[in-house]
Parts: C-alpha cells; sequence; structure tokens
C-alpha cells in the first residue's frame, strides 16, 4: 500500500486543514444535515477524503461525539471502498445526460444496508449543461435518506443553481505548517529519520498539495530510508549547484557565459527545468515580499518584476519548446547587463550611409545582409560564453542535428505548410504572425529558410532577435528538424508592383497594411 493511502485521514480530526476541522465537525454536530456538500479546492487538499469521512459519520454504528468508529461492519466497508450504497462517480468519464438519468432512476431506491446513501461526485464542473441541469432537478427535490457530496477544482464552471443547493466548503491551499504538520505524521509513523528544513523542502516542492507532498515523501523514503535536505534535493532533481540564488546572481552580475553554463550543467545532471524554473519564481516572489516588508515604498519593483514576468514566460514556453533549454537561454542573454547596450545592437544591423563615412580614410564596409548579420551574432555570442558554448548537444553531434532537416525538404513543402506555421507563431506573438503575413517564401531546404519581405520595416522587425526566434522555432517545430535559420531579403519594388504582386492575393496584400500597424506591439514582446 502506498503512503498516500495508508496515512488518508479517517475521521474528521484527521483532516490536514484546521479550518476545515472546524467546519465539518460543526456542520455534523447538528440535527439536521444539508442534503448536499460542495467541496471546492486545489486538487490534492483532502476534498475526497473527507467526503468519504462523512459518509462513515452519517453511516456508522457506533459513531461517537461526531466521528465514526472506524471498527463497525459499515465503517470498514467504506473505508475499503466496497460498501453498495456510497457511490463514487467520476464527472470527468461520466458526464453525460444519459449517466445522469441513470443516477436519478437509481437515487429514488433505498439503501441496501446503509441508514444513508451516499453520492461522491468528483470533478463535478465536467458535467454538461444538460447533465448539470438533470443533477439540479434530484438535488431540488432530494429523495429521502440520501445525501450528495459534490467536488470540483473548477466551481466557477458549475451552474450557480447547483451550487446554491449545496452548503460549501472551501478547501484552501495548506499554510506551511499544515503542509509540514502532514508529513510529520507520515515520518513518524514510518519511524524514520527527518529533519525539519527537508519536510520544509518536500511541502514546498508539493506546491499545496497533501497528496503530492506524502508521494514525494515516499520517494525520498523509499531511496534511503531517510529524510535528509540532500536526500530530498536528490530525489527531486534539485542539485545543490542548482540554487536559484546563484542563477540569478549571474544573470545580474551579466555573467551570460557562466549562467548558460549553469544552464547546461541542469541539463546534464537530469534536473527537471520547469521544476526548477518553478523554484527560481518562488525564489523571486519571497525576495520582492522580503523587499517590500523592509524598505516599503522606497524599494523599486521595476527590475524584480521584469525577472518575474521573464521567468514566467519561460516556464510557459519550456512546455512546447523544441530545445526545452532555449527559453531560459533566451532569458539569459536578454538580461544580461554583459551584452551590448540596444543602440550599439541596432548600429551593427544598420546599413552606414555613405554621406557619413569619412572618406579619406573609411575602408569600404562589405554590405550588411540577413546572413552576415546572424553569422555575427553567432560569433559574438560564443565569444562571450568560450570557446565551449554550454548545450545540451555536444560538438560532435551538432552537425548530426543540422543535417536533420538538410535537402529533405523543398520551396514547395514550405509553402503547403505556411498555414501550420502561422498557427504555431500565433499564441507566441499575433503581431510577428501579422509580419509574416506580408512575406513571401523563396527558399527552404529544411534548415535554412528565405522569406521575401516587401517593405524595409517590415524585414528589420522581423531580423530583431525575438521575432527571428519565434519563426525560427514555429519552422523546426512543424518539420520536426533541428536548428531552422530564417534569412530575409527586401523585395524590389517594381516587381512588387506587376509581377510579384499578382503572386499574392488580396488578402495578403491587405495583410501588409496590417501588419504596419502591428509592428509597434512587436517591441513589447
Amino acid at each position: 500500500m502506498t503512503l498516500y493511502l495508508k496515512y488518508r485521514p479517517q475521521k474528521i480530526a484527521d483532516l490536514d486543514l484546521a479550518e476545515v476541522r472546524g467546519i465539518l465537525a460543526a456542520m455534523l454536530s447538528k440535527k439536521d444535515l444539508p442534503h448536499a456538500f460542495l467541496f471546492t479546492g486545489p486538487w490534492g487538499t483532502g476534498k475526497t477524503s473527507a467526503a468519504r469521512i462523512i459518509a462513515k459519520v452519517v453511516n456508522c454504528e457506533q459513531r461517537k461525539d461526531g466521528e465514526p468508529c472506524n471498527k463497525c461492519a459499515m465503517c470498514r466497508e467504506i473505508t475499503a471502498g466496497s460498501a453498495t450504497d456510497v457511490i463514487e462517480i467520476d464527472a470527468a468519464s461520466n458526464r453525460g445526460i444519459e449517466e445522469i438519468r441513470d443516477l436519478r432512476e437509481k437515487v429514488r431506491l433505498a439503501p441496501m444496508r446503509a441508514k444513508y446513501k451516499v453520492y461522491i461526485i468528483d470533478e463535478v464542473h465536467m458535467l454538461t449543461n444538460e447533465a448539470a441541469n438533470a443533477l439540479l432537478k434530484t438535488l431540488e427535490e432530494p429523495p429521502e435518506r440520501t445525501l450528495f457530496i459534490l467536488c470540483t477544482t473548477e466551481p466557477e464552471k458549475m451552474l450557480e443553481t447547483v451550487k446554491s443547493r449545496c452548503a460549501w466548503v472551501k478547501f484552501k491551499k495548506p499554510t506551511a505548517a499544515e503542509a509540514v504538520a502532514s508529513l510529520e505524521h507520515v515520518v513518524d509513523g514510518e519511524k524514520v529519520k527527518w529533519t525539519s528544513a527537508a519536510l520544509a523542502l518536500v511541502a514546498r516542492a508539493a506546491r499545496g498539495s497533501f497528496r503530492d507532498g506524502t508521494k514525494i515523501l515516499e520517494q525520498v523514503i523509499m531511496a534511503k530510508n531517510e529524510v535528509s535536505e540532500e536526500t530530498v534535493r536528490e530525489v527531486l532533481g534539485w542539485l545543490a549547484k542548482a540554487d536559484p540564488e546563484e542563477f540569478l546572481r549571474l544573470v545580474r552580475a551579466g555573467q551570460t557565459g557562466p549562467a548558460l553554463q549553469f544552464i547546461a550543467g541542469l541539463v546534464k545532471d537530469g534536473v527537471n527545468l520547469r521544476s526548477w524554473v518553478e523554484r527560481v519564481v518562488e525564489e523571486l516572489r519571497e525576495e520582492l515580499l522580503e523587499k517590500i516588508k523592509v524598505q516599503g515604498s522606497s524599494f523599486n519593483f521595476e527590475s524584480i518584476l521584469k525577472e518575474i514576468a521573464g521567468m514566467d514566460k519561460v516556464y510557459g514556453q519550456m512546455k512546447s519548446a523544441a530545445v526545452v533549454q532555449l527559453p531560459l537561454e533566451i532569458f539569459v542573454i536578454e538580461n544580461s547587463s554583459a551584452l551590448p547596450a540596444k543602440s550599439q545592437v541596432q548600429k551593427t544591423n544598420q546599413i552606414p550611409n555613405s554621406n557619413d563615412r569619412n572618406s579619406d580614410n573609411a575602408p569600404s564596409d562589405p554590405p550588411v545582409t540577413a546572413k552576415t548579420r546572424v553569422e555575427k551574432e553567432e560569433k559574438e555570442v560564443v565569444g562571450e560564453v568560450g570557446q565551449n558554448p554550454p548545450s545540451l548537444i555536444e560538438e560532435g553531434e551538432k552537425e548530426e542535428v543540422h543535417s536533420l532537416g538538410r535537402g529533405k525538404f523543398k520551396l514547395q513543402d514550405v509553402a503547403e505548410r505556411w498555414p501550420e506555421i502561422m498557427k504555431q507563431v500565433r499564441p507566441k506573438n499575433h503581431s510577428v504572425e501579422a509580419l509574416l503575413r506580408s512575406t513571401k517564401p523563396t527558399d527552404f531546404d529544411g534548415e535554412n529558410l528565405t522569406l521575401e519581405v516587401f517593405y524595409k520595416f517590415h524585414k528589420d522587425k522581423l531580423e530583431t532577435e525575438k521575432c527571428r526566434m519565434i519563426v525560427e522555432g514555429a519552422v523546426a517545430e512543424v518539420f520536426g528538424v533541428g536548428p531552422v535559420k530564417l534569412f530575409l531579403k527586401l523585395g524590389d519594388k517594381k516587381s512588387n508592383n506587376d509581377s510579384a504582386r499578382d503572386s499574392l492575393s488580396g488578402a495578403v496584400e491587405e495583410d501588409i497594411v496590417k501588419a504596419a500597424e502591428a509592428i509597434f506591439k512587436v517591441d513589447a514582446m
């Protein structure tokens, strides 16, 4: 038996949330019980456990002081899940009108052995509108000796009329003390060595779920039969060197290379990056609250709020990123003070005006194209990182990745799948999607994509690092290939007015104008 089931609460007094214990104890002490309860709150906070305890309380043959005895035949059957008069329904998989109609027919039947027939409906918000309305009729005219307990994590999705027919009990996220107390009950029962700091780490990792906390604790105990900080960190993949404070220090100090190497170390050691990002956000949140407490209104929130927003964005992007650490690496590059100032970057991307040169001494520089700009940026990043830029992919493997798509696709392929690419871009930034509508694919080999752009200001926007990486990532994801490089060329205005214009539909021409309006939103990505 897993520890979560072994130490599942069996009495009202066993429930981990103090507020819920008090509310239910008061309700169950009254002569008249509600005919329907509604338990709402986050996943893993004890809603279903509390529902089963109530089923035992109302049916216990030897109830004392409002608590079930857990020894009589009915208590044992309910605990084992074999009581015929206690029916648990998962609304996520039984959400239709037919299932609820079947329930309405059976609910009329008197209990077979128990005093009360109890229906526990989990994730009740998943019921269809028709099913919810059918349930409402039953709640409005409940049969005698029948009790309904509705459980959900999303009460806002329920019909207001259904909620109004129930006695509502809210299961909130536990306090740190409640979460640790729940874990202490388990380790004391298992008779293993533990420290308060280690249990605090487990509680923090569980993020408000008693169930998840016990599951994590079980893995720790199975690993070394003790609960120490070191063991907890090992199990969670949070190694000592994966300290969020150290990572933030490197980024804030502008140490781009070491910060990227820090990320590479996390990947190499198999750390769950999304879970680790959660730790960074929590660290930033605690830092923010502490500084507000100490410095009050004199504290400058701008930089730390920017970091929190940036890491939250990284967390969301990791879920669909082709290379999971890429969003985190981009965060480092964008937030490191070691990068050149924005004005300097813009200056290197502009083609110098011949009137601005010193005609006597200045050498003639080659024109800055999209390809040379990309190559230059790659050299700058490698120069910052050092001779061995950090990455999950070793140098010998990079060529293999680059060759995954090279030569396998043609221009026709990208033309046919262009709507899919636009669909991938849209949720990341709708303004970039608008800009892409003013372009025309002219070449693609599975690794290099060339787009023709008909307006220079559109080209300039798409060549920015943020926009370019969104497009490259979308193309790589659609075709399932390694890194894709985007190249942009400015179309000839004359050809755009005749033959090239003919190749564009009226809708695309209209989108060019819309893209011009959208470019001002791109900088706010």
